[in-house]
């Protein structure tokens, strides 16, 4: 796990996460804080998150066998679209549960330790943010990359926090439980991209932009004589690539069979997060029909 720069990212994620409920949890309890309460409640969803996240990563590393040709690259996009889902519905509960507290005028003045307690937050998740999204981003990890956006939120969430009590103190009790109000709201917000993204790649959807680049990059192939058709399935963090190509169709068999794993092994090797490309060759005389 040292070795691996996700794995230790989930880690490190899970423990801070852990330390993060426990505190906030003792001292929204003890300062009477419904809005680090509830910041409490959505570290207690991280962690859970956290670690589903850890085990999509973990599944997607395993290779291709007789019943997943094309690996387990997609058990991170379950874990994206779960922690999401989860994302989602934790911002929901805080909502409601501080829209009552309103309600009912049950706003309370806490104590200063609260506001410490988030601020103290605030740094920590920042740092884990930049942290989990600059491993997601190298790793192209839609489930690192759904954790930051999770650590992104929580950072948020606890500035809220921090100014509800503050305004709390300062003879605006009400700003406490509009707080969380507005937490609960700001974190289902940040679930939109995680569900909208990992639910694009469970449906194959793939970027024109990406097919475009992959096409480009095969057309400066000398004997390539056009690009008939760009297929791109995006798996988890990696793509496999079906690509039909056209080539003089006077050359012999075993000439267009060298430039199909030529320009395979170009577009592996200049195209970002490519892990296997299939290229069929047509005869430049009878290009591929369309929708072929």
């Amino acid at each position: 796990m040292a070795s691996d720069p996700g794995a230790r990212a989930n880690l490190v994620g899970l423990l801070t996460n852990v330390g993060l409920t426990a505190l906030k949890l003792v001292v929204g309890v003890g300062a009477g804080s419904d809005a680090l309460l509830a910041d409490a409640f959505n570290s207690a969803g991280d962690i859970l998150a956290t670690a589903i996240g850890a085990i999509g990563y973990r599944l997607a590393q395993s290779p291709a066998d007789e019943d997943h040709h094309y690996g387990h690259g997609n058990a991170e996009s379950v874990a994206g679209l779960i922690i999401g889902a989860m994302l989602f519905g934790t911002g929901l509960f805080i909502a409601l549960d501080g829209g009552v507290a309103l309600w009912r005028d049950e706003a309370k003045v806490p104590a200063m330790s609260a506001a410490w307690a988030a601020l103290g937050t605030v740094f920590v998740k920042e740092a884990l943010y930049r942290y989990t999204r600059r491993v997601g981003e190298a790793l192209n990890a839609p489930s690192l990359l759904a954790s930051a956006r999770d650590h992104r939120g929580d950072v948020l969430a606890s500035s809220a926090v921090f100014l509800g009590v503050l305004g709390a103190r300062a003879g605006m009790p009400w700003l406490d439980p509009l707080a969380a109000v507005l937490i609960g709201v700001t974190i289902m917000g940040l679930a939109v991209k995680p569900l909208r993204e990992n639910f694009g790649v469970l449906m194959d959807e793939s970027s024109p932009e990406l097919a475009l680049a992959i096409a480009a990059v095969a057309r400066r192939d000398p004997d390539v004589l056009g690009v008939d058709k760009v297929g791109v399935h995006t798996l988890g963090a990696y793509h496999i690539i079906d690509l039909e190509i056209s080539v003089d169709g006077a050359l012999r068999l075993t000439d267009a069979h060298t430039i199909a794993h030529r320009v395979a092994d170009r577009v592996r090797d200049e195209v970002e997060h490519v892990r296997d490309v299939k290229v069929h060759v047509n005869p430049a005389e009878a290009p591929a029909a369309e929708g072929r």
